[in-house]
C-alpha cells in the first residue's frame, strides 16, 4: 500500500507542471461561449469588444474587424468561427462588452452591449439582427455548478478507491461534503472572477481552496468509515490536490459539452 501511495504522490507532482500552458482550470473560469442563431453562412470569426483598451490584446486581429469598430471600442479577444460555439476568455473581463461577427466579404455585425452575471456563461447572437441574449442567472449558475461538481466527483471517487476506502459505505458523506464545497466555490470564486484582475483572482482561488482543504479534511476525518483517521485526512488533502490539478485540463471541454445540452 505504501508503494501505491508513493506512486500516486509522484503522479501528483508531475501533474503540477502540466497545466501551466492550459487555458482553463479546475475552478470556474472567466469565460463566455458564443452561439450564433439564424443564417450564419459566411461568418469567419467572432470578437469580444471592451470599451477600454485591453492590457493583453490578441495578436494581429483582422484589419476588416478593427476598421469597423466604433469609437471607444477595442478588441479583447478574437476566435475563428467554424459553425460551432466560440470560446472567448480573458481576465479581467470587459464590462460592459460587445461582440462582433466578421463575414467573408469583410462586413462586420456588432451586437448591443451586454453584461456578464457569472464566471462561465453562454450568450446567443442573432446573426441577422445582432441581438445578444443569455439564459437566466439561476440556470447559468446551475450549469456552472454541475460542470465543476461532475469533474470533482469523478476524480475524487477514483482517489477514494486508491486509498482503499469503500465508496458504497461512504457515499453519503462523500456526496454531501462535495456538494457543500462546490457550492461554496461557485458562489464565491465564480463571482470574484467577474470583478478582479488575474493576480487577485488566482490569489482568491488558492485562498478559497485552502479553506476547502481544511473543511474537507475535518469533515472526512469525522464522517468517512474505514482505516485510520490519518488516512482519511490524507485522502481529503490528496483528493483536493488532484481534482484541482486535473480539473485544470478538463473543465473547459466539460462545460462546452454541457453548454450544448442545456
Amino acid at each position: 500500500m505504501r508503494q501505491k501511495l508513493r506512486s500516486v504522490l509522484c503522479l501528483f507532482v508531475l501533474l503540477l507542471f502540466l497545466p501551466v500552458s492550459a487555458r482553463a482550470n479546475g475552478l470556474p473560469t472567466s469565460s463566455i461561449y458564443v452561439s450564433i442563431a439564424g443564417m450564419n453562412d459566411g461568418i469567419v470569426s467572432v470578437a469580444l469588444l471592451g470599451n477600454e483598451p485591453c492590457d493583453n490584446p490578441p495578436q494581429n486581429p483582422p484589419e476588416a474587424l478593427t476598421a469597423a469598430l466604433p469609437d471607444g471600442w477595442y478588441v479583447w479577444d478574437c476566435a475563428p468561427y467554424d459553425g460551432d460555439q466560440v470560446f472567448l476568455w480573458t481576465i479581467p473581463f470587459p464590462s460592459p462588452f460587445r461582440a462582433a461577427l466578421l463575414h467573408e466579404d469583410g462586413t462586420v455585425l456588432l451586437t448591443g452591449e451586454a453584461e456578464r452575471t457569472r464566471a462561465m456563461q453562454t450568450f446567443t447572437i442573432n446573426a441577422q439582427t445582432g441581438e445578444i441574449s443569455t439564459s437566466p442567472t439561476g440556470i447559468g449558475l446551475l450549469k456552472q455548478f454541475v460542470c465543476t461538481f461532475m469533474v470533482t466527483l469523478l476524480i475524487e471517487a477514483a482517489v477514494l478507491l486508491l486509498f482503499r476506502l469503500k465508496l458504497y459505505e461512504n457515499l453519503k458523506p462523500f456526496l454531501l461534503v462535495n456538494l457543500a464545497t462546490q457550492a461554496l466555490m461557485t458562489l464565491t470564486y465564480g463571482r470574484i472572477l467577474l470583478s478582479v484582475n488575474r493576480s487577485h483572482a488566482f490569489f482568491w482561488a488558492f485562498a478559497i481552496e485552502a479553506v476547502i482543504f481544511v473543511v474537507e479534511s475535518l469533515a472526512y476525518a469525522r464522517l468517512l468509515r474505514g482505516h485510520t483517521r490519518a488516512r482519511r485526512v490524507a485522502y481529503a488533502l490528496t483528493a483536493n490536490l488532484v481534482s484541482f490539478v486535473i480539473g485544470t485540463l478538463f473543465i473547459t471541454p466539460v462545460y462546452s459539452a454541457l453548454a450544448h445540452l442545456m
